[in-house]
């Protein structure tokens, strides 16, 4: 997960009324990171859904894709703010959503990537502390590290001796 997602494409609280917004913001993040056009982002992504679902059930989605021109995997993740009725099994309301690009050619990464997603996503703790972090720097850390299991709370102490200077994310609402 290191490699797929930094700290810059966490998203801690997006505001949309539906998958679509959802996607569309998620992907414009990810078409900007990988210097690619949106609209061929939006495509790849809104075109495997229509095959596969991208919902995981305990209010996770993965939505996913190979897009054309991807040098090098690409990641998003955001907390949705409320969470969207995607008529998962469960019946819960998705709130967690990490996206998932790879290139042409290699799927192999792709699945590679999606059966990490799972497997971090699926632990009950790391769900909780996904739902309950105060920054993009700390969902990062959930995300991509188990230091934070060593400590019952990470710090905003902590958090500022990081080698990363991130701001904080506002809350983003997705235009209608």
């Amino acid at each position: 997960m290191t490699s797929l997602i930094d700290s810059t494409r966490v998203m801690p609280c997006l505001r949309t009324r539906d998958l679509q917004q959802t996607l569309s913001e998620m992907t414009r993040i990810a078409a900007q990171a990988a210097l690619l056009d949106h609209n061929a982002v939006w495509t790849a992504v809104t075109a495997r859904g229509e095959s596969s679902s991208f919902v995981f059930g305990r209010g996770v989605m993965v939505p996913h894709a190979i897009v054309a021109g991807l040098r090098e995997p690409v990641g998003v993740f955001a907390r949705l703010a409320p969470g969207l009725e995607l008529d998962a099994a469960d019946g819960m309301r998705v709130d967690l959503a990490l996206l998932i690009l790879s290139g042409e050619g290699d799927e192999a990464t792709l699945l590679r990537a999606l059966a990490c997603a799972a497997r971090r996503l699926r632990d009950h703790d790391v769900a909780e502390r996904l739902r309950s972090a105060d920054s993009a720097h700390a969902i990062h850390v959930v995300l991509t590290s188990d230091v934070w299991r060593e400590s019952p709370t990470m710090h905003r102490a902590e958090e500022s001796q990081s080698s990363t200077n991130v701001s904080e994310w506002p809350t983003i609402t997705a235009p209608s």
